[in-house]
């Protein structure tokens, strides 16, 4: 493929928290439900089609539930906290399941359009100590994810973008 465009899509765990911690009985939407990353992410690939570029998306790397609530919960109040793991279910494993399902998402839609994903996903599991691949936050990639997506994009025969 020369003319390939790379859809990296971002995580859809992207919540106002200090609101979920002020309020955890709410009820409280993501920036992108499940719908509108859907059709963000169809626009992108038709987007590419229109310019002449052949769309390949990848999967969403893993995450570690528990440093991603730390991350998300720093500088919130031991009470704060606390709401925020209420709104979860008493469980940060929501974290890493609400994460899965725009995962899931992106395989579907990658099936539907019929077009290639790259499967980062798996390698990242596979990976002995998978926790070496993020950052402390638990979502962002160390050098050593970065790594293992670079190679998982070199054995696809594509190059990484931004």
């Amino acid at each position: 493929m020369d003319k390939t465009f790379l859809i990296q899509p971002e995580s859809g765990l992207v919540y106002d928290w200090r609101a979920i911690a002020a309020h955890p009985e709410g009820k409280h939407e993501p920036t992108m439900d499940l719908v509108a990353y859907k059709a963000y992410y169809i626009n992108k690939i038709a987007q590419a089609r229109a310019h002449g570029y052949e769309p390949v998306l990848v999967s969403l790397p893993i995450i570690n539930e528990d440093r991603f609530f730390a991350s998300i919960t720093r500088g919130m109040s031991v009470q704060e906290r606390k709401n925020v793991l209420y709104w979860l279910g008493g469980k940060t494993e929501r974290l890493r399941n609400m994460h899965a399902l725009y995962n899931l998402l992106l395989f579907r839609l990658a099936a539907q359009q019929c077009i290639h994903i790259v499967d980062i996903t798996s390698p990242m599991l596979a990976y002995a100590n998978y926790d070496e691949l993020l950052e402390q936050d638990g979502v962002t990639l160390s050098l050593a994810g970065e790594a293992l997506v670079r190679n998982e994009l070199n054995r696809h025969q594509l190059a990484a973008v931004g």
